[in-house]
């Protein structure tokens, strides 16, 4: 029996289809230094989006969707590594809102994302004109 090509994320959105918001490595799921809590990594909680994020969000592997918040018209890679077989596979997605697996090039974008604590109060709605401000 050979080794399962699927890292978690692939696994979870390719075969079982449960995903989640749980990070299985705690220690490596923290951004700050603060008290005894961060593995120093970063100073503040920003990072890739995940293809779990996606799917939550109405992202569905190989199923075109125009209609979602997270649908913006172009490509653009997640942290999420999907599998290894012969060569790295990555969650991207696609500019028709379909979450999909590529071998990474430079022809996608990122999109920057930032965690924020549940009781985190702010007003805006998020736009140029209007941004988000802590409340």
């Amino acid at each position: 029996m050979g080794l399962d090509p699927y890292y978690g994320a692939g696994f979870r959105l390719n075969q079982i289809k449960q995903p989640t918001y749980e990070c299985p490595q705690a220690s490596q799921d923290l951004f700050t230094t603060e008290g005894s809590n961060g593995n120093g990594v970063g100073q503040v909680p920003v990072g890739l989006i995940t293809a779990d994020e996606i799917t939550y969000a109405g992202g569905q592997y190989y199923e075109d969707n125009y209609g979602y918040w997270l649908y913006i018209g172009n490509n653009y890679w997640t942290m999420s590594p999907d599998s290894f077989a012969s060569s790295a596979y990555v969650f991207e997605m696609d500019s028709s809102g379909s979450l999909n697996i590529s071998s990474p090039n430079w022809s996608s974008g990122v999109r920057p994302v930032i965690n924020l604590k549940s009781t985190t109060k702010f007003s805006g709605t998020g736009i140029v004109s209007d941004p988000y401000i802590p409340s």
